[in-house]
């Protein structure tokens, strides 16, 4: 059904009627992710314009026709540059973009030459295209994002039946689903305590500056309910350091909660620093004083983006009024130090700061700081790469997300090509990275240079019309290799789980002993392997989802190592760090919304109104002006609180480097820090009495069983292909039939094209879908199987999970539930292992009989490329 909305949504909005309006015609899914994120921010419906593209190609021809007149009528006093851009214009097409309007337009008044008058009638034209050309704007901002929201609706309405059907609950939703349980349509104050089971008088909200509206919204009542009989409300935070805007974080919370409860609120403000030295906390006051904040403010380059800089000052102010604060007496040291990059070119202004960290770090090690007391924080994912890179390369030991993906570690790489190639044999590539890399090379004993001049010398032996595999070739070079490290896994894939061949191939290898200092990559890949086994069963569908894993789940956490940390200055909130090092000290303005670009939220009512606003529209429109300029006011005061952040996580020493750009822009961040501070402070010697580090834990590598042994010989090279051809497309079929619910009442045509297309992207190594269509076609229409698919009024549940006494789930493929009988089906490719589905399903019988006691249960094996079927009897028959 999603992929048929996504089908009309697409014929609808690109058709031929419409391709003369300005539409986006890519990232749909990215757009369509974006909403719900906005969706679940936010908490309220999406408002939608009342505006078409074919208003929007109505209103420029309109504009075209109108300033085609009035270049005909151009008085000879008008501004000569005006003149020309008119008759340019009217020259054009009329289906114009916005930035080739005349600029002129955007003012009501007639540009003239001095001391002379625009004739009335011409001055009443100009007027009428001023306003035409302001409505225009106004309709093209709104109409943009008007079908993604559209589509998204129908989307989400969609995705909302499958996640009740399903029971889930997204951990993104959980805020917007309790809007809509604790709001004023919902439930009372007493039935929120019932449901909860217990009743709250004290609340306690730690980095409240981060926390969204709709989060308060859903505790509000609850905590006046609380106040109002003599509980607590304690909330801690800073404004300062409110840098979760772009996930609703709302700071200006802070002081409404403590005025909306003024009769009650006892404020109180921490004024000392306990964590950095005086030279840090000395530079952080001169930094965020009201001087130098005003300073800067005047000295940025803004005056396109915010008319009223004061507007700009009182909030940024605002959030910096308290930011003074005061040294303990025994951290009186500490040291600052300020260079400016000046560089012109990005790769010119990268090379030079990498000349002066790297030597620096090292200088760092030999003043007595561990590789574990430095921290460089950086703006975002890019950074952390690259400043990763460069610490690699040098052979800095460093411990960031680019070094502790599993799929960033090399030995997990050569394990997945490993597998990639056990899965499709004919992948040379892949093959040929394994036997390369140190897992083959170290268990086999083979050179690397050995292994290359093998490969290379192939290519004397390969022709056009002879093709031969590579591992063809290793297997007549190396025999004894081959049947050692790879005979076994290359015959028996498709034979066990992904999990148990993966522990086959750990313990041939001997991958825990050659490789200790890894051990925390392949328990993670190993324990990736067994979450995900349930939903990903075969070796294709596993190589798939590790195309596609959230970063998130490929992330290790590791015991404390001597390593250099590099994070984003987002993720180092709340911590510290002996030596701060920031790498590229920077400032950039985004007033979007960090979602979809170029996008812009508004209230509308009890909705928001997503628009686009770009430098075209707000020359012409206030409305949109304001609303830009309202962003990146909260824009430019989260980028202040970002720095304040970074500058504040130093307990010892801080270095910052400030580029002299940023994009292609002036930093703003230079206006922030006076060109006369280069140092303060001076480096010293100090106790960070951080103990010895934890040893990585040894882990003796199991003598696991060796699961491949345990089955036969009896497969061959070539069986043993076909076989795992049959498999998958047994999981195939199974996966196509769990779409098919009822065929007498269903479109069969149009269930199957829908669970074909899902197919597809399910298993996009799978290629013989013709074939399989034939089988299910003949399987739902055969008269034998007809009862199984076309089942009346009868219940029907697909894909039932069922428990048994102990608590273990168990999955049927279809549980049919008749008025006095119910059918236990499970599906199956053939009968080679007919004695284990006999008893499996016998399992299922015992489970639902319990459930139905009063029903006769019936079991039934369906054997899917025989197109027959088997009635199992009850054991206790």
């Amino acid at each position: 059904d999603a992929l048929l909305l996504l089908e009309d949504f697409l014929m609808h909005y690109l058709s031929v009627e419409n391709k003369n309006s300005w539409f986006p015609k890519k990232d749909i899914l990215e757009t369509i992710q974006a909403l719900f994120k906005l969706n679940n921010t936010y908490g309220i419906p999406f408002h939608i314009y009342n505006v078409s593209g074919q208003d929007i190609i109505k209103k420029k021809l309109k504009i075209f026709n109108a300033i085609r007149d009035l270049s005909l009528t151009l008085p000879q006093d008008l501004n000569g540059t005006v003149k020309k851009s008119i008759l340019k214009f009217s020259e054009a097409k009329s289906i114009f973009e916005l930035k080739n309007l005349p600029d002129k337009f955007k003012s009501l008044e007639v540009p003239m030459n001095k001391n002379k008058d625009a004739p009335p009638e011409f001055e009443e034209l100009w007027k009428n295209i001023h306003k035409d050309i302001c409505e225009l704007i106004e309709l093209d901002a709104d109409v943009v994002y008007k079908p993604y929201i559209e589509l998204f609706e129908k989307l989400l309405e969609y995705f909302n039946k499958i996640c009740k059907h399903d029971d889930v609950l997204f951990l993104g939703e959980l805020n917007s689903k309790a809007r809509l349980l604790f709001g004023e349509e919902g439930i009372t104050i007493a039935e929120i305590y019932y449901r909860m089971a217990t009743r709250f008088n004290h609340y306690l909200i730690d980095e409240f500056q981060d926390t969204s509206r709709l989060q308060w919204k859903n505790l509000e009542e609850m905590v006046r309910e609380a106040i109002s009989i003599g509980g607590s409300l304690f909330y801690v935070g800073d404004k300062k350091q409110a840098i979760y805007r772009f996930r609703g974080g709302d700071a200006r919370l802070f002081d409404e909660v403590k005025n909306e409860f003024s009769e009650y609120a006892k404020p109180k403000s921490l004024t000392k620093n306990w964590r950095s030295h005086k030279a840090i906390v000395e530079f952080n006051n001169k930094i965020f004083s009201k001087e130098n904040l005003i300073s800067a403010i005047f000295q940025m380059d803004i005056e396109d983006n915010v008319g009223d800089k004061e507007e700009l000052i009182k909030h940024i102010f605002g959030a910096f009024s308290d930011s003074h604060e005061e040294y303990i007496p025994d951290k009186p040291y500490g040291y600052v130090s300020v260079q400016r990059i000046d560089e012109d070119k990005k790769e010119d202004r990268n090379a030079k700061t990498k000349e002066k960290i790297i030597p620096l770090i090292d200088k760092l090690r030999t003043r007595g700081f561990s590789y574990k007391d430095i921290a460089m924080l950086c703006r975002d994912n890019d950074e952390v790469e690259l400043i990763t890179s460069w610490c690699l390369e040098k052979g800095i030991s460093v411990e960031s997300e680019k070094t502790l993906s599993i799929q960033e570690n090399s030995l997990i790489q050569e394990l997945i090509s490993f597998l990639r190639f056990l899965y499709s044999p004919i992948d040379d590539l892949s093959f040929a990275f394994f036997i390369l890399g140190d897992i083959f090379t170290m268990a086999t004993g083979i050179s690397q240079k050995e292994i290359t001049d093998f490969i290379f010398g192939l290519r004397k032996e390969r022709t056009s019309k002879n093709e031969v595999n590579l591992y063809r070739k290793l297997r007549e070079r190396y025999p004894e290799i081959w049947n050692t490290y790879i005979e076994d896994f290359f015959k028996r894939v498709g034979f066990v789980s992904p999990y148990e061949l993966v522990i086959s191939i750990y313990e041939r290898y001997r991958l825990m002993d050659n490789f200790k200092e890894n051990q925390a990559f392949f328990m993670k890949f190993l324990e990736l392997i067994k979450q995900q086994e349930d939903e990903y069963t075969g070796l294709g569908d596993l190589l798939s989802y590790l195309d596609t894993a959230q970063k998130e789940e490929l992330y290790v956490s590791v015991d404390e190592t001597d390593s250099v940390h590099v994070l984003t200055i987002h993720k180092s909130k709340g911590l510290e760090f002996g030596v701060v090092i920031l790498p590229f000290l920077r400032i950039d303005v985004n007033a979007e919304t960090g979602e979809i670009p170029g996008s812009y939220i508004t209230p509308e009512g009890n909705s928001c109104g997503l628009v686009r606003i770009t430098k075209e529209h707000r020359k012409y429109s206030k409305r949109l002006k304001k609303i830009y300029e309202k962003a990146y006011i909260e824009a430019c005061l989260n980028e202040f609180n970002n720095l304040y952040v970074a500058l504040t996580r130093a307990k010892f020493e801080m270095y910052i480097f400030m580029p002299k750009k940023s994009a292609s822009s002036a930093n703003k961040a230079r206006n922030l820090i006076p060109e006369e501070i280069k140092e303060l402070g001076e480096p010293r010697d100090y106790e960070t009495k951080n103990g010895p580090l934890r040893p990585s834990v040894t882990l003796s590598p199991s003598a696991y069983a060796e699961y491949l042994s345990l089955i036969k010989d009896e497969f061959e090279d070539v069986p043993s292909l076909k076989n795992r051809g049959k498999i998958l497309q047994g999981n195939v079929i199974h996966f196509i039939l769990s779409f098919i619910d009822n065929a007498l009442t269903q479109d069969k045509r149009n269930i199957l094209d829908k669970a074909i297309s899902c197919a597809k992207i399910k298993y996009p190594f799978f290629d013989d879908f013709t074939a399989t269509e034939e089988i299910i076609i003949r399987l739902i229409e055969d008269k034998e199987m007809q009862p199984f698919f076309s089942v009346g009024t009868d219940k029907l549940y697909l894909e039932k999970e069922i428990v048994d006494v102990r608590g273990d789930t168990k999955r049927v493929d279809r549980l049919i539930v008749k008025e006095k009988e119910v059918w236990v089906v499970d599906y199956k490719s053939s009968r080679e292992a007919s004695e284990k589905y006999i008893a499996q399903i016998r399992e299922y019988i015992d489970i639902v009989k319990k459930l139905y006691p009063r029903k006769k249960v019936k079991g039934f094996l369906l054997y899917l490329n025989e197109t027959k079927f088997e009635e199992v009897k009850d054991s206790n028959d």
